[in-house]
């Protein structure tokens, strides 16, 4: 079970935007992608501990809810290599929808994994 941490308001403030919020000066998602990274197969949802697809934290395949490994709480990165137009659900701590990313491919380099406890990847 993932471990809570307490993240304030400012986790209350961020639902909605989920990791696929920009942070100041960071750049949104992207539905126009250039390839993915080595450890993120064709057919994966895949995401990563830390920015620009650093730190490979999970990745997830099957049409389920699937609870993200613990440690990921702040920044990260993710990206969507699954089959075109493909869209991951990134769910909160009562599986509500916290942010859909666009359909595959696409990524986010720049995040925040606060607000995130478990992913539907299709």
């Amino acid at each position: 079970m993932r471990k809570s941490f307490a993240i304030g308001i400012a986790a209350v403030a961020l639902a909605g935007s989920a990791l696929a919020a920009p942070n100041a000066g960071a750049s949104a998602p992207s539905a126009s992608v250039a390839a993915a990274p080595a450890d993120c197969p064709k057919g994966y949802f895949c995401g990563y501990k830390k920015a620009n697809f650093k730190d490979l934290a999970f990745r997830f395949k099957d049409c389920y809810i699937q609870e993200i490994p613990d440690g990921l709480n702040s920044g990260g990165s993710w990206y969507n290599n699954q089959t075109p137009g493909t869209s991951a659900w990134l769910l909160g701590k009562h599986k509500e929808l916290v942010y859909p990313t666009p359909g595959a491919p696409s990524k986010d380099a720049s995040g925040n994994w606060a607000p995130i406890w478990y992913v539907d990847a299709c």
